[in-house]
């Protein structure tokens, strides 16, 4: 039987004590706020809607839809700070200040040094026009990537922008870019990038060899014993500077694209990791909690044009919790009215010598320390039980009572306590067996009577003052 017993209450402390499991959602972009219930494998067991919480259960509190790229959080707790178990994205290194891929010196018209040099025989000019359509293609594949870079960068930082959308907007644009060596973003994009890559120094190596077939012809024309006129000395000489600015030109471009489609395909790695949800454990102890979100402008963001800037708050929105159950035990002070009934009685004796009575029906004020102890219900209404000592404020003091009786407490910040109960407190009681009725010579019964304590009953009105627990 003892080891029954011993069972039972142990399986009653278990379930008084079990912790219950919350979890709160906020959608960054529709600013939907759900709640639910979860079983102990941190499943969905139903759906709740404006509930209370029972206090002390741990709230799973998850934002969804945020963008980490775009937006950093920071989290305010009233009553206590927050210790969520994430880290921040931190992508500024991957940026390195993005510039554009495609090199000032691309402007050059390799058409015009063809044309210009008179030492060039019919077929290096045609190479020359051959030269000319080949840049113009490097140079529009390099801008299309420029355009990808640029767009997809825009998406990262736009804080109403989610996961799935950025990569749908980022494989839609780099499907734009039209060439027979490409394959398809949307089936494998890590493929996609080499071959993009693979294309531009396939035209990047077309083209310097190009360039050096121009130069070799132009070496060999100018190897006659013609003497050169200072004009054509001076063509030479021009035709000279723009092949090798092109070269260098090329050189380039070509390793600032490869740069520039590594550190896209770093973007892409990153983003295909990144979570765009943010989760954080509390456990909710205080009647009500207040968490403020505060939605900045991330790290990452704010380095994205190689300019770091100051933080930039985008919103702040406030997420109200409210418990339930519990047991709470406070202090007040109370104004009492003690009441002993035919108990309270004062013995004279009259001019005949015999011993009267005055029964002291009436209540008598009190001043009253209590302390009040109530499971929560609610938070304006509650019932429970307070436990005082009461002083007399009129008439003789005869002590110290004790009170104790159930208490209906009204409010919230500043309490109002209803109670009413037992007081046990001193009356009045004959000795030496002298009972009332009796005739005696004695003149004076003080030294015939004792304070006893016994039994009644008190109404009060107390105040809260602080909390204990």
């Amino acid at each position: 039987m003892k080891k029954l017993l011993t069972c039972f209450l142990l399986f009653s402390v278990t379930v008084l004590i079990a912790q219950e499991k919350y979890r709160v959602t906020y959608n960054y972009q529709t600013e939907e706020i759900n709640y639910y219930k979860l079983d102990k494998l941190n499943n969905i067991q139903d759906t709740l809607s404006g509930p209370k919480f029972k206090r002390n259960s741990l709230i799973e509190l998850k934002l969804i839809h945020v963008n980490p790229f775009a937006v950093s959080i920071k989290t305010d707790v009233k009553e206590e700070a927050i210790h969520p178990k994430m880290s921040g994205f931190n992508f500024s290194s991957l940026l390195g200040g993005m510039k554009s891929f495609t090199g000032e010196n691309l402007n050059l018209n390799i058409d015009n040094v063809a044309k210009e040099s008179s030492y060039l025989s019919r077929g290096g000019k045609s190479r020359g026009s051959k030269v000319s359509n080949q840049f113009a293609d490097l140079n529009k594949l390099t801008t299309n990537i420029d355009a990808v870079k640029t767009s997809f960068l825009s998406n990262l930082l736009n804080p109403n922008f989610d996961k799935k959308e950025i990569l749908e907007n980022l494989k839609e644009a780099s499907s734009q870019l039209k060439d027979s060596r490409l394959s398809n973003p949307n089936d494998n994009y890590y493929l996609f990038l080499s071959n993009l890559n693979n294309a531009v120094q396939e035209d990047a190596a077309q083209l310097s060899n190009e360039i050096e077939n121009i130069s070799t012809e132009i070496d060999s024309t100018l190897n006659g014993d013609k003497a050169m006129s200072r004009g054509e000395l001076v063509q030479k000489s021009n035709t000279y500077k723009n092949l090798e600015a092109l070269k260098k030109s090329i050189n380039s471009t070509q390793l600032n694209t490869a740069e520039s489609l590594n550190k896209i395909k770093d973007l892409f790695t990153s983003l295909e990791a990144s979570n765009f949800e943010q989760t954080y454990d509390y456990t909710i102890e205080s009647d009500k909690v207040a968490i403020e979100l505060n939605f900045l402008q991330s790290a990452f963001s704010e380095t994205a044009n190689g300019t770091p800037t100051e933080e930039n708050l985008i919103k702040t929105r406030t997420l109200k919790l409210f418990s339930k159950g519990g047991f709470k035990i406070n202090s007040s002070i109370a104004l009492t009215l003690n009441n002993f009934g035919s108990k309270a009685k004062d013995f004279y004796i009259d001019q005949d010598g015999i011993i009267g009575e005055d029964v002291g029906n009436s209540s008598t004020p009190n001043i009253s320390t209590m302390i009040n102890f109530y499971p929560v219900m609610g938070e304006n209404f509650n019932l429970g039980g307070s436990f005082g000592v009461s002083i007399p404020i009129t008439g003789e003091t005869r002590g110290i009572n004790f009170l104790l009786g159930p208490t209906m407490f009204l409010g919230s910040k500043s309490r109002i306590s209803l109670s009413g109960g037992v007081a046990y407190g001193t009356v009045n009681k004959l000795t030496n067996g002298l009972e009332v009725g009796d005739t005696t010579t004695i003149t004076d019964l003080d030294s015939f009577t004792k304070s006893v304590y016994d039994f009644g009953y008190y109404f009060g009105i107390s105040f809260s003052l602080f909390e204990i627990k």
